[in-house]
C-alpha cells in the first residue's frame, strides 16, 4: 500500500504560497503614511526685516527666495492701491538698508566688544539653474552643510527663516565709458520710477543667509592640548552661512564674488563694526565651499588666472606677453580694465585668506586644462600670490573632501579583472558628451584598462554618447512628469520626434544587443555608464539591463536613489564606485583618542556629494588646529580608500575599500551554524541514516564483518561510489572553510583535498578492490574486525587531509577579502547561497546514484530469493572481435534489441534470468554509459545552437571563488545526465521487462507457485498450484494440452510488477530534487543569475524525459493490470462452471481478483500516490515553488 504518511502528504504547494506571502510582507519596504492633517494658508505672514525668508532647514535657499519676492510683490502691489494702508516693512525703502551687506559685520557683532575673530563667514556656492534636478541639488547641499555644522554642536539662531543681503556686483565703468554714459542719460528724458526700480532690481544680487550659535557649552571650551594655542577654542562662537548663486554672478564669476566679499568683509565694514579695532580682531575667518561642479571650478581657475594676468599687466605696462594677456581676459566683459579696481583687489586680498573647500569637483588635475600640469593647490596658491604680492608665499588653503576619477577608475578596472573571464571581451561604456566629468572618466578607463591584461585576452573599450537631459524634462515639465508617476506597460513606444532622446535609447539597446551576434566583435562582458544625471543613468539601464541581465554594469557615485524598490528591477547588482559612502562608520572600539564620530547621529545621506559636503562642513566648523587634524584624520580613511558598492535587495553591500575595510564586524554565528549544519546532515545521510548500499558495504570491507548470503560483495562501481561520496564529502568540507574564512583555500587546494580524500576511501576499501580485481569472494573464514596496519595507513591519511585543511591563521581570524565573492544571503549579490545549494546537489547526485545502482542490484537479488528463483548471472564478456562484441550487446546488454519469448506461454523463470543479467552491474554500466554520452552530445549541441555558441556568464568575484563556484556548477551539469539516463534505464529496463510479460500468459516455476499458494492458506494449497493450459477454452479435468499454468499467474505478475516498480518508480524522485535544487540556486533571490532559453529548454527536456518515463512505466503497468483482470474473469468464469472442487475456489478467486483491481504499490499507486507527483512537487510546491510565487509577487 501507499504511504499516506510520507513525501506526498505534506502541502508543498500551500507552504510555498505561505512563504512566499512572508517573503512578499518582509523583504519588499512599504512606504511611510504622512500623518500631518493640512493646515490653512496663514493669514498674515509675520514681518521681520531682519528675517525676510520662511524656509525650513532642508529647503532651497533659492526657491523659499523667490516664493518669498512673489509674495512680497503681490503684497505690497495690494497695500499700495489701499491708500488707506501704510506700508508694511519690507515694502519701505528701508529694506536696502536692513540688506546692506556693509553692515553684516556689526550685526554680528552682538556683544559689541569690537571682536569677530571668533565668526565664521561661510560661502555656500550652489547651482542657481533652473534645470530638473538643480532644486534637489541645493536641497541636498544646504541639508549636508547645515548637518555638518550641527554635528560639530552648533544651532540656527532661528531655524525657519532666513535673511536677506543685497550686493552690487557689476564692475564700475572706466572713466571714458563714465562720461558717454552720463552724457547720454542727460540727453534722454528721466525714465520713469518703475523702471530705475527695475534696473535697481537687476543690478542687485540678493544673497539669502543664516545665522548659527556654538552652544554654550563650547564657545570658551579650550583646546585641551598642551601647546601653545592650548587657549584657543575648538569651536567659533558663531557662523553666517551665505548662499551664493553661482549661475547668477556676473562674469568674471570668481570677480564677483571678490566683490561680494569685499562689500562683507572690506575695510568699510569693518570700520562699521569696529571702528579703530585691529585686523587680527574685527576680522571673521572665511571658508568657501565650492564650486558646484568641475566647470564651475574650471571657470574660476581661468577667472583667477584672467585677474593675476590683468593685475600684472597694469605693474608692467611695457610687457607685450602681459598686456596681451590682459586684453584676453577683457575681452567680452563689459567693464573689464587692465588692472584691478581697489575693490576688487581688497576682494581678493580676503579670498587668499580663505580655506576653500572642493566638495563637487572629481577630475584629476591631469584633466583640468587651466591647470597647467600643476597641482590645483600649487596654482591657486601662485595666482593668488601674483594678486596680493605677498612675500613669503602665503598658501592658500584648497581642502578635497571628495576622491579624484583616477582613484574610482582604479577601482572599477581592479573589479572588471575580478569579475571578468580570463578572455576577450568588450567593454561598453554609455556617457554623457557635453561634460568634463564623464569624459574625464572615459579617458581615464582609456588608459587604466589595459594595465595587467595579456595581449591575448584583451578588453576593448566601445564609447556610445548622448546628451545629457535624455527625459527632455526641464523645470516646467518636472512638476507634471512627477506627477504623473511611472509609465505603464502598455504605454506606447517612444516616438522619434520629440525632446526626450528614449528611441536614441532603445536603438542603442537593439543594437547592442545586435552586435554581439557578430563573430567578428568581442562579446560584451561590461556596460559602464558614467554621467552626472542620475536620472539618466536609471533611463541607460532601463534600456540595456533586461537584454544584458547577466553583464555586469557599473557606474560612479552611491545614490540612494539605484537603492529603492522603485528601481530595483533595473539597479540590483549595480557595481557602484564611490568616493565616500552615504553614512560613515563609528570609530572602532580600539579606535585612538582623537577619533571623530563623523556621522554623529546624522541620517544617511543621498549622495556622495551630501556626503563630500558635510564633511566639509564639519572641517569648517573647526576653529582650532587640532579639531581640523582630527576630521582630516578621521576623513582620510574613506578618500585614499575609495569603498566599491554592489546594490542589492535593500542595501548596497560594501565589496572593497573603506565601506568594507572599516565595516563593523558582520555577526558570523549564523555561517558557522550553517555550516556545521551541513556537515552534520551530509555526514549523517552517508555514514549513520540513511546512508547508502556503497557506504555500507564499504563498512563492512573495513570492519572486515561477515558477509551474509543475501548481501552482495562489493563491485568495482559500488568501489567508484565510495571514492566519489569521499571526493565530494571532502570537496564540500573545504568549500565551507572557505565559506567562513574567505581566502584560506583556494580552488586548486580544494582539488587536492576532495582527491586525498577519495585516495583514502579507496585505501580504506582496498581489500575489497583487490577482490573484485580478482573476481573472488572474500574468504568465509575471515575474521572480523580492522586490520591494525590497514587502520594505521589510513588515519594517516585522514591526519594529512587534516593538516592541508587547517587554516594558516587559525580559526579566529577577522580579517576582510576584497577579492572575494560577499556573504550576503537575500540581497542577491553573494553567489554563495547559490553554491551551497550546489553543494547539495552534487550531494543528492551522488547519493541518488548510489541508491540507483546497487540498490536496485540488491533489489533484483532480493526479489529472486522472494520468487523462489536463482539469482540471476552475467553472461560472461567475450572479447575475441567485434563481431562477437556487438553480438554479446544485442544478445544480452541492450534493451532496446531484447526480443519477447515465441508463443502465448511466457516461461518466467527464463524472462526473469533474461531480465536480470540485463540488470546486473557491468551490462547497466555499459548501457548507462553508451545512453549518457548521447545524451550528453545531444543535451550539449542543443544547448550551443540556442545560445549562439555563447555560455552564460558565472556572476562571481575573484578567480578563486569564480571557479570554485564554476567547477561545482559544471560538475553537477555533467552528473545530472548521467543520474537521469541511470534511472531512465532502469524504467526502460522494467518496462520492456513487463511488456514481454503482457505479451502473453506467463508461467511459473513450482517453487515459486508453492510460496505463493501457501501464503493464500493451506485449504486451497493444492488447487491454487494445479496446473491447467493457458486458455479456458484449452483445458480439461485431466489436464491436456500444455497444462504448464496455474490459477495464480495473473494475480503473481501484479504481485511481481508491483514489487519491481515500487523501487524503479521512486528513483525519480532524485532527479527531480536535483534540478528543483538547480532551479533555486539560479533564483536571482541569490545572485544575478540569468535564465536564457538555452536553459530553460534543457530543464524543460530533463523534465519532459522523466514524465514520460514515469508516464510508460504507468501506462505498462495499468495494461498489465488490464490484462491480467480479463484473464481472471476468464478463469472466474471457468472456475464457476467447473465441478467440484475447483468450484470451492470462486470466492477466493474472486478476492484475488478485488485485490488485483484495488492493488495501489509501485506504478498502481493512484494519481495522488505517484512518486510522479510527489517529484514534481518538490520544485513546484517547495522551494521553486517559493521562487516563482516570489517573481510573482515582488516582480523580480
Amino acid at each position: 500500500m501507499a504511504d499516506k504518511g510520507g513525501f506526498g502528504s505534506f502541502p508543498w504547494a500551500s507552504a510555498a504560497v505561505l512563504v512566499a506571502f512572508v517573503a512578499s510582507t518582509q523583504l519588499v519596504p512599504h512606504a511611510f503614511e504622512p500623518l500631518r492633517p493640512a493646515e490653512k494658508a496663514r493669514a498674515q505672514a509675520p514681518l521681520d526685516p531682519d528675517l525676510d525668508v520662511n524656509a525650513r532647514l532642508w529647503e532651497d535657499p533659492f526657491t523659499a527666495l523667490r516664493r518669498y519676492e512673489t509674495e512680497r510683490a503681490e503684497r505690497c502691489e495690494r497695500v499700495r492701491k489701499q491708500t488707506s494702508q501704510t506700508l508694511d516693512i519690507d515694502c519701505r525703502d528701508r529694506v536696502a538698508e536692513v540688506r546692506d551687506p556693509q553692515r553684516m559685520l556689526a550685526k554680528l557683532d552682538r556683544d559689541h566688544d569690537q571682536r569677530l575673530d571668533d565668526t565664521l563667514i561661510i560661502m555656500g556656492l550652489l547651482p542657481g539653474a533652473d534645470f530638473v534636478g538643480a532644486e534637489e541639488a541645493r536641497r541636498r547641499v544646504r541639508y549636508a552643510t547645515l548637518a555638518g555644522l550641527l554635528a560639530q554642536d552648533y544651532v540656527p539662531d532661528n531655524a525657519e527663516r532666513l535673511s536677506l543681503l543685497e550686493f552690487n556686483l557689476l564692475e564700475a565703468a572706466a572713466p571714458a565709458e563714465a562720461a558717454s554714459v552720463a552724457s547720454a542719460a542727460s540727453a534722454a528724458s528721466r525714465p520713469a520710477a518703475a523702471d530705475k526700480q527695475a534696473r535697481a532690481a537687476k543690478d542687485n544680487f540678493v544673497v539669502p543667509y543664516e545665522l548659527l550659535s556654538a552652544r554654550s557649552e563650547h564657545r570658551r571650551k579650550p583646546d585641551g592640548e598642551g601647546d601653545a594655542k592650548a587657549d584657543k577654542p575648538r569651536r567659533y562662537g558663531q557662523i553666517a552661512l551665505l548662499w551664493v548663486d553661482e549661475n547668477s554672478l556676473p562674469n568674471r564669476k570668481l570677480d564677483a564674488l571678490a566683490r561680494l566679499t569685499q562689500q562683507l568683509m572690506g575695510r568699510p565694514a569693518r570700520d562699521l563694526a569696529a571702528p579703530g579695532g585691529s585686523d587680527g580682531q574685527r576680522l571673521p575667518s572665511l571658508a568657501v565651499i565650492g564650486p558646484s561642479s568641475t566647470d564651475a571650478l574650471r571657470a574660476a581657475l581661468m577667472d583667477l588666472r584672467c585677474a593675476a594676468d590683468r593685475k600684472n599687466a597694469a605693474a608692467d605696462a611695457l610687457s607685450p606677453a602681459a598686456s596681451a594677456a590682459a586684453a584676453r581676459c577683457s575681452s567680452g566683459v563689459a567693464g573689464a580694465v587692465r588692472g584691478l579696481a581697489p575693490d576688487l583687489q581688497e576682494g581678493y586680498e580676503l579670498l587668499s585668506r580663505a580655506e576653500f573647500y572642493n566638495s563637487a569637483s572629481t577630475a584629476p588635475n591631469s584633466m583640468i586644462a587651466e591647470l597647467s600640469d600643476q597641482k590645483l593647490e600649487s596654482f591657486v596658491t601662485d595666482q593668488f600670490n601674483r594678486i596680493t604680492g605677498v612675500n613669503p608665499v602665503r598658501p592658500v588653503q584648497m581642502v578635497r573632501t571628495i576622491g579624484t576619477d583616477a582613484e574610482l577608475i582604479k577601482r572599477i578596472v581592479a573589479e572588471l579583472g575580478l569579475r571578468l573571464p580570463h578572455e576577450g571581451r568588450r567593454v561598453v561604456i554609455v556617457a554623457e558628451r557635453d561634460s568634463l566629468y564623464a569624459q574625464s572618466l572615459v579617458s581615464e578607463l582609456r588608459y587604466r584598462l589595459p594595465e595587467g591584461r595579456p595581449q591575448s585576452q584583451p578588453l576593448k573599450i566601445e564609447v556610445i554618447y548622448f546628451f545629457r537631459g535624455i527625459d527632455g524634462i526641464t523645470t516646467r515639465e518636472a512638476g507634471t512628469a512627477a506627477a504623473a508617476g511611472p509609465a505603464a506597460k502598455s504605454a506606447p513606444l517612444e516616438w522619434p520626434e520629440s525632446r526626450d532622446q528614449l528611441d536614441y535609447l532603445r536603438r542603442l539597446g537593439a543594437g547592442l544587443k545586435r552586435s554581439e551576434a557578430d563573430s567578428s566583435r568581442l562579446p560584451i562582458g561590461a556596460i559602464g555608464i558614467f554621467a552626472n544625471d542620475v536620472h539618466d543613468k536609471l533611463l541607460v539601464l532601463q534600456a540595456l539591463h533586461e537584454d544584458f541581465s547577466d553583464r555586469m554594469f557599473f557606474t560612479t557615485d552611491m545614490d540612494a536613489r539605484y537603492l529603492h524598490p522603485r528601481t530595483q528591477a533595473f539597479t540590483r547588482n549595480l557595481v557602484v564606485a564611490s568616493s565616500l559612502p552615504l553614512a560613515f562608520y563609528p570609530p572602532a572600539a580600539g579606535a585612538p583618542h582623537g577619533a571623530v564620530d563623523l556621522q554623529a547621529g546624522t541620517p544617511p545621506l543621498r549622495d556622495i556629494y551630501q556626503a563630500s559636503t558635510y564633511a566639509a562642513a564639519r572641517r569648517a566648523g573647526c576653529r582650532s588646529e587640532s579639531c581640523k587634524r582630527d576630521e582630516r584624520l578621521s576623513l582620510e580613511p574613506a578618500l585614499q580608500k575609495p569603498s566599491l558598492y554592489e546594490v542589492g535587495r535593500s542595501s548596497a553591500v560594501p565589496l572593497a575599500g573603506y565601506a568594507l575595510e572599516a565595516q563593523p564586524t558582520p555577526p558570523s554565528a549564523g555561517r558557522h551554524g550553517l555550516a556545521v549544519l551541513m556537515v552534520v546532515v551530509m555526514s549523517c545521510a552517508l555514514l549513520v541514516w540513511p546512508s547508502t548500499p556503497a557506504i555500507r558495504q564499504a563498512r563492512r570491507v573495513f570492519l572486515r564483518e561477515p558477509t551474509m548470503d543475501n548481501q552482495p560483495q562489493m563491485d568495482m562501481t559500488s568501489i567508484v561510489l565510495v571514492a566519489l561520496h569521499a571526493g565530494v564529502f571532502a570537496y564540500v568540507l573545504a568549500s565551507l572553510i572557505e565559506f567562513l574564512l574567505p581566502s584560506q583555500l583556494g580552488f586548486v587546494h580544494a582539488l587536492l583535498l576532495a582527491s586525498l580524500a577519495a585516495f583514502g576511501a579507496l585505501l580504506a576499501v582496498l581489500p575489497a578492490l583487490l577482490l573484485a580485481r580478482r573476481e573472488q569472494p572474500a574468504p568465509p573464514d575471515q575474521r572480523a574486525g580492522v586490520d591494525r596496519l590497514h587502520l594505521v595507513v589510513v588515519l594517516l591519511v585522514v591526519g594529512v587531509w587534516l593538516w592541508l585543511a587547517w587554516p594558516a591563521g587559525g580559526w579566529n581570524q577577522a580579517g576582510v577579502c576584497d577579492s572575494c565573492e560577499p556573504v550576503a544571503w537575500l540581497e542577491g549579490v553573494s553567489a554563495w547561497p547559490s553554491h551551497l545549494i550546489h553543494l547539495l546537489a552534487l550531494f543528492a547526485i551522488l547519493w541518488t546514484l548510489d541508491w540507483a545502482w546497487a540498490d536496485s542490484l540488491n533489489q533484483l537479488r532480493h526479489d529472486s530469493d522472494w520468487l523462489r528463483l536463482p539469482r540471476p548471472v552475467p553472461k560472461p564478456v567475450v572479447r575475441s572481435d567485434m563481431r562477437q562484441l556487438l553480438r554479446g550487446w544485442f544478445e544480452h546488454v541492450s534493451v532496446l534489441f531484447w526480443k519477447p519469448g515465441v508463443g502465448y506461454s511466457c516461461d518466467f523463470d527464463e524472462l526473469w534470468q533474461e531480465y536480470g543479467e540485463r540488470g546486473e552491474a557491468r551490462p547497466r554500466a555499459a548501457r548507462t554509459l553508451v545512453w549518457y554520452g548521447l545524451t550528453l552530445s545531444c543535451v550539449g549541441l542543443l544547448f550551443l545552437c540556442l545560445s549562439e555558441g555563447q555560455i552564460p556568464e558565472v556572476p562571481v568575484r575573484g578567480d578563486e571563488h569564480r571557479q570554485m563556484v564554476s567547477a561545482t556548477l559544471y560538475a553537477i551539469l555533467l552528473l545530472l545526465p548521467l543520474l537521469i539516463v541511470a534511472v531512465a534505464d532502469a524504467t526502460v529496463l522494467l518496462v520492456r521487462f513487463v511488456h514481454h510479460m503482457n505479451a502473453g500468459r506467463t508461467f511459473y516455476p513450482e517453487s515459486t507457485i508453492e510460496m505463493f499458494a501457501k501464503s493464500l492458506g493451506e485449504e486451497h494449497r493444492a488447487l491454487w498450484a494445479q496446473r491447467f493450459s493457458a486458455r479456458p477454452e484449452d483445458r480439461s479435468k485431466d489436464g491436456g494440452g500444455f497444462a504448464v499454468h496455474t490459477l495464480l499467474d495473473d494475480w503473481i505478475d501484479i504481485q511481481v510488477v508491483a514489487r519491481r516498480s515500487t523501487p524503479v518508480a521512486r528513483l525519480v524522485i532524485g532527479p527531480f530534487v536535483v534540478l528543483a535544487l538547480l532551479v533555486v540556486a539560479r533564483s536571482r533571490l541569490f545572485d544575478n543569475w540569468s535564465l536564457t532559453p538555452a536553459i530553460a529548454v534543457g530543464v524543460s527536456f530533463y523534465i519532459a524525459a522523466l514524465i514520460g518515463l514515469t508516464l510508460l512505466l504507468k501506462r505498462a503497468a495499468e495494461t498489465t493490470r488490464r490484462r491480467a483482470l480479463a484473464s481472471m474473469q476468464a478463469d472466474l468464469r471457468w472456475l464457476a462452471g467447473s465441478g467440484k472442487p475447483l468450484s470451492d475456489l470462486v470466492e477466493p478467486y474472486k478476492r484475488l481478483i478485488v485485490s488485483v483491481e484495488n492493488e495501489q504499490c509501485g506504478a498502481f499507486a493512484s494519481f495522488f500516490d505517484q512518486p510522479l507527483l510527489k517529484a514534481i512537487l518538490v520544485p513546484l510546491g517547495g522551494a521553486g515553488g517559493t521562487q516563482l510565487f516570489d517573481y510573482l509577487l515582488l516582480g523580480r
